[in-house]
């Protein structure tokens, strides 16, 4: 995805984030926006690594890695705003819990994304194998029916 497009869409949740704050939404109950807007940022931070990755047809080198940066910029000044909220309300502590909690998290998601490729991998061995044994059980037993058949008609 170009720049611009998760720019939005960190906008739209840093905004609705805004808004809660201002009418005194607790931000636990405001998780699914900031976990969009933590998605975001994170996705902006990685196109703005490697800006070539989003090329746009039509778009000059200069202008995809203008607004990769200015992307980059944005969204880290929207994350400044949602820290400092967060470290006004909870402490430092916290926000560093939260960081710490989500590195965990997924890392977490990885590994079991990785267990299930493995898994899925290892049944799909399985079941080839056990095709395989049913397949030469079936051709032995067929051969043999032939053989049994072929010796009662002589």
């Amino acid at each position: 995805m170009d720049p611009l497009t998760l720019l939005a869409a960190a906008k739209v949740s840093y905004e609705a984030l805004k808004a809660g704050i201002a009418v005194g939404k607790e931000l636990q109950g405001m998780a699914k926006d900031l976990g969009s807007l933590f998605d975001s940022v994170a996705a902006i931070t990685r196109v703005a690594a490697d800006p070539k990755s989003s090329l746009m047809a039509g778009k000059s080198a200069q202008q995809i890695a203008m607004e990769a940066f200015a992307a980059k910029a944005e969204a880290d000044q929207m994350m400044e705003g949602l820290k400092n909220h967060f470290i006004g309300e909870f402490g430092i502590a916290a926000w560093d819990q939260v960081l710490a909690a989500t590195t965990q998290i997924k890392k977490q998601q990885k590994a079991d994304a990785l267990q299930a490729e493995k898994d899925q991998e290892e049944l799909m061995n399985s079941i080839l194998v056990w095709g395989s044994v049913i397949l030469v059980f079936v051709l032995v037993l067929a051969v043999i029916f032939l053989i049994v058949i072929g010796l009662v008609h002589r």
